[in-house]
């Protein structure tokens, strides 16, 4: 396979990944050599997407690279996705966590009632918080896998 068809082949993984994929990954599905080659394909991708002003990008997290709708488009086009993963109450939850991070557990519950023990159990079970214990309550922040679901922007005031 040649360098372009190796090019295509990474943007057709981003394209079709809900989740961020790692150099290795990407390395793997498009039969790279070497890291640095599939690093180097990947910013060559990401400098397209920036010049010819699409409406997507490729963007760098801390767990790997994504393609996504730019901030710019989200609000016209979001509806059209699947629907959430979560209830409206887990996600505002949820959004409380990624707002207030890190937030004791207790004041979760003050504010969103008990049912915020419902909304946690299945936050925690999906990977999306985790908790480190403090006194009689838990300090809750968001996870890896919370960025690379939701990016780094959830929760965020505009």
């Amino acid at each position: 396979m040649d360098r372009m068809e190796k090019e295509k082949v990474i943007e057709a993984a981003l394209f079709m990944s809900p989740k961020a994929l790692t150099i290795d990954e990407l390395k793997h599905v498009a039969l790279v050599e070497s890291r640095l080659e599939t690093k180097a394909l990947i910013e060559e991708l990401m400098h397209f997407y920036n010049n010819r002003k699409s409406a997507l990008e490729i963007v760098s997290l801390p767990i790997g690279y994504q393609m996504r709708v730019k901030n710019k488009y989200e609000d016209f086009v979001s509806h059209l996705a699947t629907d959430s993963l979560f209830s409206k109450g887990v996600m505002k939850t949820l959004a409380m966590i990624a707002y207030k991070q890190p937030i004791e557990q207790s004041t979760v519950v003050r504010y969103r009632n008990n049912k915020a023990y419902d909304h946690l159990r299945i936050l925690f079970e999906n990977g999306f918080l985790k908790k480190e214990p403090k006194g009689r309550t838990y300090i809750l922040t968001t996870t890896t896998k919370f960025i690379e679901y939701f990016g780094k922007d959830f929760g965020k005031k505009k």
